[in-house]
Order: structure tokens, then sequence, then C-alpha cells
């Protein structure tokens, strides 16, 4: 009970880690691409249309709002579009454009609009304020309220499609392979209680980290890069050499091993960048009542024999060993067996 609880937490601590590389990378990638300032648009042209999104953002108030580009200025000369507007902006704008606000003539202003589905809208929420100029303006804040709600999920849905790519890119290019990972664990008993040690010597010591959609648009770049540096060089490489993660450590398969061999480590690789889209708070909050549950139970049983997290890490049992090679292993000459038994 208690080994395959501390595989699950080993499992479970190597995600969170790579899903955190994964996020911050997709941190930095957001604040390149403007991802947020691009939602906001296309939300935008989905209630406007887009020759009034084009009127809407070429407004003074507008582009006052967007935010000088700061990083990689070289390749961005221009500005970048705001991440978020309050709804009172909105429907200023656009009464704005519509020069209701001087006239106060809403209904006019409607009926020289284009035929459309702007047209339609308006003249729906017009009705519905019964004619009433301040009324109205509620009624277009609560329209640009729900269609941002719906926009929110649009970009959590992006994000994570994001994050697949991201967390592919990852899982082939340090060769996170689930598969391997779990027949290594399974096998090695010291590997797995210094990772399961190890996963809750992170969680006490981390706070949870946020959830998918608040990844920025424009993040601080040094502080995501010290991020990811000490993702890098201390926690993803205190676990690489033990695991066996990374291309050294391959067993390349035979001539009629290949096939199959490439077939698992496709798969590994995908449960790998399907697992790392969940995000990492996913992870996190996982991990954490995993722990939670190894305590309760081995503080029932006899003084613990794991090996402390701060101990040196274990070495693989045989490096780059998975699956494919578990079973179709050849009997070792003599070396190894030795060295298995060392």
């Amino acid at each position: 009970m208690l080994n395959l609880l501390s595989i699950v937490i080993g499992i479970v601590f190597i995600l969170l880690l790579f899903s955190l590389l994964a996020t911050t990378i997709m941190e930095m990638l957001a604040g390149l691409l403007t991802l947020r300032g691009k939602n906001l648009i296309n939300a935008i042209k989905s209630m406007l249309g887009d020759s009034e999104t084009n009127v809407f953002t070429s407004h003074p108030y507008y582009k006052q709002l967007s935010e000088k580009a700061n990083l990689f200025r070289f390749l961005r000369k221009g500005t970048l579009p705001p991440s978020y507007i309050r709804p009172g902006t909105f429907t200023g704008i656009l009464m704005d454009i519509l020069q209701t606000n001087n006239t106060g003539d809403a209904q006019a202003a409607i009926s020289q609009l284009p035929d459309g589905k702007l047209k339609d809208v308006l003249s729906y929420l017009y009705r519905e304020s019964q004619g009433d100029i301040a009324t109205f303006r509620a009624k277009v804040e609560e329209w640009f309220n729900e269609v941002m709600e719906r926009a929110s999920e649009w970009y959590v849905n992006s994000v994570r499609v994001w994050l697949f790519w991201v967390g592919m890119t990852i899982a082939v290019g340090f060769n996170v392979d689930v598969i391997d990972i779990y027949t290594n664990l399974s096998t090695n008993a010291p590997l797995r209680e210094y990772l399961a040690n190890s996963a809750t010597q992170f969680v006490e010591t981390h706070a949870a980290p946020a959830p998918t959609d608040s990844v920025v648009a424009n993040p601080n770049f040094y502080e995501a890069k010290g991020r990811l540096d000490t993702l890098l060089n201390q926690n993803i490489a205190a676990i690489r050499s033990p695991l066996g993660l990374g291309w050294e450590y391959v067993k390349w398969p035979t001539p009629e091993e290949k096939t199959q061999w490439w077939l698992y480590k496709i798969f590994g690789w995908l449960t790998t960048a399907l697992a790392v889209s969940l995000g990492a708070k996913f992870w996190f909050d996982l991990l954490r009542q995993l722990v939670s549950f190894r305590q309760g139970s081995t503080s029932a049983t006899t003084a613990s024999t794991t090996v402390p997290a701060t101990n040196p890490a274990p070495i693989l049992t045989k490096p780059g060993s998975g699956l494919f090679e578990s079973t179709k292993r050849k009997d070792a000459e003599p070396d190894e067996e030795e060295d298995v038994k060392g």
C-alpha cells in the first residue's frame, strides 16, 4: 500500500515540476505574444464586428490604455493592446463612437448603424432599458461582462492548448516518459522513497501555484527567468540522473524492437504532455492531498526507515530502463549483474 502510494507521489511530483516549467515558459510566451490583449480584441470583435472594432481600438482613450512594449523592443516598437478594460470604459468608448454622449439620443445613433448583429443587440438593449439612457448604459455593461466571462473561458482553453504543445516539447526534450518513470519507481525502493520525501519537502516549503487562467499578459521577464533557472538548475536537476531523464541515459532498442519501442515512447510523451496541460495547480493540490495521506499512514506505523530528502539521490537501478526494456530484458552479463546488485 505505502509502496504504491510512494510511486504515485513520485509520478505526481515529477509532473508537478514539469508543469511548473511549462507554466513559466507559457507565462513568458503569453507576454511576448500578448495573448490576453489579443483575446480581449477577439472578444470585442465578437460584440462589435470587424469594422466597428477597428474604430473602437483607434479611439484615443483605448490607445492610451495600451501598454508600452518593454520586452524585445526591437521586434515590437509599437504599443501592446491592454489585457483588460473595465465595463464602464467599454461603454464610455462605445457611446462616444455612437456620439450619444452629447445628444443622449441613443435610439437615433443605433438606427444609423449598418444592419447586422451589433445593431440588433443594441436595439434589443435599448428596448429593455425603455428609453432610459442610464439604464441603457448599465445594460451595455452587463452585456460586456457576460461576453468577458466567455472570453475568459476561451483564454483558458487557448492556454491549455499552448500548454499541451509546450509540454510535448518538454517531454521530448527531457525524455519525460511516464511509462519509464513508473517502471523505475516500481523497481527501485530507495528512489521512490527519495522522491516521496522530496515531494513532501516541496509541498511544505512552496506556496500553491496560480491557476492556469491567471497567466499574465506582460509578466516580469527577469522574475520568470529566475523561476525558470531555479526549476532547471535545482528541482529538475536533482531528479534527472536518478530517474534517467534525458537522452544520455537512453538504452536504444535493437532493430527488431524499434517499432514497439517508439510506440511506447510516443505514448509516454503524449501522456506527459496531456498531464502538463492540466496546469501546475492541479498537480500541486493533488500532491498535497497525497502527501497528507502518506504522512497519516506512516505516523500510524513504526518508525520510518525511508531515505531522508536531504540525502544524496539514489542511483537509478538501470539507467534508461523502461517497460519495454524490462519485458524484453535479456540475460545480463556477469559485470552487469554485479552492478545491479550493488
